[in-house]
């Protein structure tokens, strides 16, 4: 029953059937630049809830955005992804032991930190995505032009058939 009052909620609610369907129509570039800025976003939250000693609100952020991150993480592909997916496993890690820190800590500082990483990975990618519609590679919708993701055929694109993550 739960579920379907959501449905009902989410159809009558303007703003969560437009980011549904953008969610389901996004390429995957556009869904990795969604998670960035909602990842971002969640931080911003969590560092006004940390100022205003709002404990529970500033966990369910700090959560959200560790979900984000961890879903990024599951999706890369080591292997054919070579050292930019290591190198973003790694970054990856450390951004959670800092937002951790900072939920123990009860400290904006290294959120903000974290926010700045994240901020400067959307950037790059958002210039990927750039470069992407300016050559027409993202063309098809589910299309990836980088082997980086996990489930990639090298060299050939891989086919994005699901992206488990909660806005």
């Amino acid at each position: 029953m739960i579920l379907k009052e959501f449905l009902m909620a989410a159809y009558q609610n303007p703003a969560l059937r437009y980011r549904e369907v953008a969610v389901r129509t996004a390429n995957p570039l556009q869904l990795i630049l969604m998670l960035y800025d909602e990842a971002v976003c969640s931080l911003q939250e969590a560092q006004s809830h940390v100022q205003h000693k709002n404990i529970a609100a500033r966990s369910r952020s700090v959560n959200k955005c560790i979900s984000i991150i961890s879903e990024l993480q599951s999706c890369l592909n080591l292997k054919a992804g070579g050292e930019i997916a290591v190198s973003l496993d790694r970054l990856y890690d450390y951004m959670k032991r800092r937002i951790f820190a900072a939920n123990v800590q009860q400290s904006s500082q290294p959120l903000a930190e974290v926010e700045a990483l994240l901020e400067n990975i959307r950037s790059a990618w958002r210039e990927i995505a750039g470069q992407s519609e300016k050559n027409n590679v993202t063309h098809e919708p589910h299309k990836m032009p980088e082997p980086i993701i996990t489930g990639t055929p090298s060299p050939a694109p891989m086919q994005l058939n699901a992206l488990n993550v909660s806005i």
